[in-house]
C-alpha cells in the first residue's frame, strides 16, 4: 500500500490522473481497496495498473542501482506503455488516404536516407524487418528485408527495423544518414530521451549507441505513402527464412539481384 500508493513521495504522480481517487479512497487499508474503487468509479483501472506497473518498476531498479526516470515522468511512460499494449492487441487501422503525395526532397550532398519499417505475420507468428536507401539524387542504392520471430509488439517491431536499418547502413559504410520511418512512437523514442523505461527502451538505447558511432544521424518521420517501399520490403520478409539484401553497385563478375528486378 506504501510502496505504490500512500507514499507521500507519490502524490506527485497520482495527484495527475487521481486526484479524485485519493480523495475517495482516503480510509482504504489496502491498495485492492483503492483499485476496486477506481473500478467502480471511473474506466481508467487499466492506466492505474500500467502507472502501477510504473511505480513498482522504478523502485525494483533503485534498489540495485539502475538508473531511473524521474517521478515527473512516470504518467507520461504509462500512457505510453497503455497506448503500445492497446496497439498490439487489435489489428491496426487503415492508413488514412493523404490528400497530396508526398515527394522526394533533396538531402545534403554526401548524405544517404535510409527508410525502414516492419510488417507482423500473425499467422506464423512472424514479423519482418526491411529498408531502403537512397543517395542524395535519390537514387537506390541497397535495400534488405529481414524475418524474425514475432515480437511483443508493433512498436517493437518498428524500433528492430530501424535498429536493423542502422546496422545495414553502417556496414555498408554510410556515415551521414537520414533515417525515416511512419511509426510516430518509435521516431519519438528515437528523438527523445523518456521512453527508456518502456519495454523497447533497451533497444532505443543501443540504437543511440549505435548512432553516437556515425559521424551524423537524424532521425525523421514520414506518412506511411512515404514510406511504401520500405514496407514493401518489410513484407517480403515472409518469403525468405534469413537476412536477405540487394545493392545496385557491385564489384565486377559478381552477380546481383537489381531492385528494378523486384519491383517490376
Amino acid at each position: 500500500m506504501h510502496a505504490i500508493w500512500s507514499c507521500p513521495s507519490l502524490m506527485q504522480v497520482w495527484s495527475v490522473n487521481f486526484g479524485w481517487l485519493i480523495s475517495e479512497a482516503g480510509k482504504a487499508t489496502c491498495f485492492l481497496d483503492v483499485l476496486k474503487l477506481c473500478s467502480e468509479r471511473s474506466n481508467l483501472v487499466d492506466l492505474l495498473a500500467m502507472t502501477v506497473t510504473q511505480i513498482w518498476t522504478r523502485r525494483n531498479k533503485l534498489r540495485v542501482g539502475d538508473d531511473v526516470p524521474p517521478l515527473g515522468l512516470i504518467n507520461q511512460l504509462a500512457s505510453v506503455n497503455l497506448q503500445e499494449f492497446h496497439q498490439s492487441s487489435l489489428n491496426p487501422p487503415k492508413a488514412p488516404l493523404l490528400p497530396k503525395d508526398i515527394k522526394w526532397l533533396p538531402l545534403p550532398t554526401n548524405w544517404v536516407k535510409i527508410n525502414f519499417d516492419g510488417a507482423t505475420f500473425a499467422a506464423s507468428s512472424s514479423a519482418g524487418l526491411g529498408a531502403i536507401i537512397r543517395n542524395d539524387l535519390g537514387l537506390v542504392m541497397a535495400a534488405f528485408t529481414q524475418p524474425i520471430p514475432l515480437p511483443t509488439s508493433v512498436e517493437m517491431v518498428e524500433v528492430l527495423a530501424a535498429r536493423s536499418a542502422l546496422c545495414f547502413a553502417k556496414d555498408l559504410g554510410f556515415s551521414k544518414l537520414i533515417v525515416e520511418g511512419d511509426s510516430k512512437i518509435a521516431i519519438h523514442a528515437l528523438t527523445n530521451d523518456d521512453l527508456f523505461s518502456s519495454s523497447f527502451g533497451h533497444i532505443i538505447k543501443d540504437i543511440k549507441r549505435l548512432s553516437s558511432t556515425l559521424e551524423n544521424v537524424i532521425f525523421s518521420h514520414t506518412h506511411r505513402q512515404g514510406n511504401r517501399v520500405a514496407h514493401g520490403m518489410a513484407r517480403m520478409a515472409c518469403n525468405f527464412s534469413l537476412f536477405q539484401s540487394w545493392m545496385e553497385d557491385v564489384p565486377p563478375g559478381v552477380k546481383a539481384v537489381y531492385l528494378s528486378e523486384i519491383f517490376h
